[in-house]
């Protein structure tokens, strides 16, 4: 079966590549880890999420599908529209110890919520842009945005999570080496989107 951007035809396909047919019970697992592989690296616009919401607390949940922050951004009545700066642990221990008071500035992730300081003194809204995992292929999930765009990423992210299976496979070097240049040719192909609706959003405040 050729890759039909369904999760049958990838389990197919991984047979047919890995030329293993007693492969049944083990496929969906390379397909898992090859999607592990993908969330950890991959990186683009189709990944880009915003979420929105209120805090009474300065305590902002972290989405379950979560990989990675790009902006936070506070709406708060008196200081109004904030970007916040990430901390760390350390940093953020330091701010607390320092007592640091005024317009919440920063924010860092405690016990899996985003937390902020200093804490505000009324309710605020929130817009939390960020990296969200690709969705998991399974048998009630037959395709997602990636097998649909990128099958050859699937493939061979798949055929790559079957390493420790297939042991000394000469052919691992040869899927790593495609994987890899198709990953770098998607974040150059993000980025290349991200320029020209900057561009677009520049001439419109220009000439609005």
């Amino acid at each position: 079966m050729a890759l039909d951007g369904t999760y049958t035809g990838l389990k197919a396909s991984v047979a047919d590549w890995l030329n293993r047919q007693d492969l049944t019970s083990q496929i969906p697992d390379f397909i898992t880890l090859g999607e592990a592989m993908n969330n950890r690296e991959l990186r683009t616009v189709q990944m880009e999420v915003l979420s929105t919401g209120s805090s009474p607390d300065g305590l902002v949940a972290v989405p379950d599908d979560w990989l990675e922050t790009r902006t936070l951004r506070l709406d708060s009545p008196s200081a109004g529209q904030q970007i916040l700066e990430y901390v760390g642990e350390e940093e953020w221990d330091n701010l607390e110890a320092a007592g640091l008071t005024g317009t919440t500035r920063y924010y860092t992730i405690l016990n899996g919520a985003f937390q902020v300081w200093p804490l505000p003194t009324s309710a605020i809204t929130y817009d939390l842009r960020y990296y969200a995992k690709i969705p998991a292929l399974s048998n009630s999930n037959a395709t997602n945005w990636l097998l649909t765009k990128s099958p050859d990423l699937y493939l061979y992210s798949s055929l790559l999570g079957a390493t420790v299976f297939l042991k000394d496979d000469d052919r691992l070097p040869v899927w790593a080496g495609a994987r890899n240049a198709i990953i770098e040719a998607m974040k150059l192909e993000s980025e290349r989107a991200k320029r020209s609706t900057t561009r677009i959003r520049t001439r419109m405040a220009t000439y609005g």
